[in-house]
């Protein structure tokens, strides 16, 4: 019996437990597939153990719905900092927090009972590739290829439908030129101001929103001079602030919801 709580960050949902709360026995990688399962279990795109840290107000160790562990996530590290705050009134507070791509520095204020509104400080970009060539399901795409602690692919277009999502996302995710998989996102340019942006993620598939996806589209947007320095950009489930720092460190304020909390019967 594991206490749990569910969290979502503009559609993308996960489920947040504490390391004390889960017997020493328990298999992480079983209890992520079996918990984020969505006929089975919660149901969730990802799972965040929170964990004690020495560098840190706590350690973020997170997982992909398939089990697989990822470096950071966007959205998910702004419910990780809500699931952690114990103060939650209407004030800003500074927190820290330990990810396997470093650590990170957030701003968080509750607006109200269930949601608090998150700024995260998401660092550099390392853009890899700027616009070259990919073939892949019999079409030549020009792509963009980004470290935003996880690996991502960005790809531009003049139309955005989930069905593109779905019919290249997993073939681009596995394509040989990426050992260790990859996160696509493609991406539609409506002004200077606004963006949208699709995401299929490395391990959990089509999801309503990715804030590293998010922040790796804007950081290439930019890059090319597409997009001004402070950015609404919107993904299915919602939307997020960007604002590209002097030092070129990007900046992501958005929302951390609650969903439910209960008591997972992990078997």
């Amino acid at each position: 019996m594991i206490p749990f709580v569910k969290m979502h960050g503009i559609g993308n949902d996960f489920i947040l437990m504490k390391r004390e709360d889960i017997p020493s026995s328990v298999k992480l990688t079983d209890l992520v597939m079996s918990a984020c399962h969505r006929q089975f279990g919660i149901g969730a795109d990802g799972l965040m153990v929170a964990d004690a840290s020495s560098i840190a107000d706590a350690s973020m160790i997170y997982y992909n719905s398939d089990g697989s562990q990822g470096e950071m996530c966007g959205n998910g590290i702004r419910c990780f900092a809500r699931f952690i705050d114990d103060k939650r009134h209407p004030d800003e507070r500074e927190l820290s927090i330990e990810t396997q791509a470093g650590i990170k520095k957030l701003s968080i204020t509750t607006d109200d009972s269930n949601q608090s509104l998150v700024r995260v400080e998401m660092g550099l970009p390392e853009i890899h590739v700027l616009e070259n060539t990919l073939a892949v399901c019999d079409q030549t795409l020009v792509y963009s290829h980004v470290t935003m602690g996880v690996p991502h692919v960005v790809i531009f277009t003049p139309q955005l439908s989930p069905e593109l999502v779905d019919t290249l996302g997993e073939a681009i995710e596995n394509h040989p030129i990426f050992p260790k998989r990859t996160n696509v996102n493609f991406c539609y340019i409506k002004n200077r101001q606004k963006m949208h942006v699709f995401t299929w993620e490395r391990g959990a598939g089509h999801t309503l929103a990715c804030g590293t996806g998010v922040t790796s589209a804007f950081a290439v947007a930019f890059r090319l001079e597409r997009i001004s320095d402070s950015a609404v950009v919107l993904a299915e489930g919602g939307e997020l602030q960007m604002r590209m720092m002097v030092d070129g460190a990007v900046e992501m304020t958005g929302p951390a919801r609650d969903i439910c909390s209960g008591i997972f019967y992990y078997e």
